[in-house]
């Protein structure tokens, strides 16, 4: 069982790239971490690329989460994933996780050899978000997928949804994704929304709570409360 944080749930009160932020995870004792680069591009890139291989010493599994590229034009996503693959080559991550929309244009993923999963999407977004479109998406884009939970239950609270995706895309999904959701993405020690974390298909797959924490202890205690709840 490899259970993890997003490095973005300290935001608040960390850098999320800074090995300082990595070291805290590592204390706590996750072995899973997925590197936030879910908001800007190339300037978080640049601080990604500072990161060695030490800095990631003792977990065994690290994911990097993408920005939505909807916002930046093909030369630009071009760009970043040269980066990325440079990147990779010293990181190894286990997965790049992507947020899909409408217009993607698989031919500029296809030209990378990049571990790229494909992310469900909340009530945000127009696209990306039920069953029948994540299968168009697969059609089109063969990779594994990454089961967001909280995006789930925004959509439908009955988790009704989760299970659909669990039972269509099974063998599929390499990673969840965890946390409350009253506004966004609080913590599920907070919320007590067992029924999200219910609704893990298989333990075995590396999770990443991507609740957003105060500060460490509150960190601490989100962990604790899913770890505890995985283990029982």
């Amino acid at each position: 069982m490899k259970i993890g944080f997003s490095t973005g749930c300290l935001y608040k009160t960390h850098d999320p790239l800074a090995p300082e932020t990595f070291a805290v995870f590592r204390k706590m004792g996750c072995q899973a971490l997925e590197i936030s680069w879910n908001i800007g591009g190339f300037d978080e890139l640049e601080k990604i690329a500072k990161i060695r291989p030490e800095d990631l010493a003792g977990f065994e599994y690290v994911s990097i989460h993408a920005p939505s590229f909807d916002n930046f034009n093909e030369t630009e996503i071009v760009a970043m994933l040269q980066k990325i693959a440079e990147i990779n080559d010293r990181l190894k991550f286990k997965a790049v996780v992507l947020h899909p929309y409408e217009t993607m244009n698989w031919d500029i993923f296809r030209q990378f050899d990049l571990p790229f999963t494909i992310e469900n999407m909340d009530w945000k977004k127009d696209f990306g978000k039920y069953v029948d479109s994540l299968e168009d998406i697969f059609s089109k884009f063969d990779a594994p997928m990454v089961l967001n939970l909280n995006h789930c239950y925004t959509n439908d609270p009955s988790m009704r949804l989760a299970q659909d995706m669990a039972e269509t895309f099974g063998g599929r999904i390499e990673e969840i994704h965890v946390s409350g959701f009253e506004t966004l993405h609080e913590p599920l020690f907070r919320t007590k929304q067992m029924e999200i974390l219910q609704a893990i298909p298989d333990r075995r797959l590396p999770i990443i709570i991507e609740s957003e924490c105060e500060n460490i202890k509150e960190a601490k205690k989100e962990f604790e409360y899913v770890k505890n709840f995985l283990l029982y």
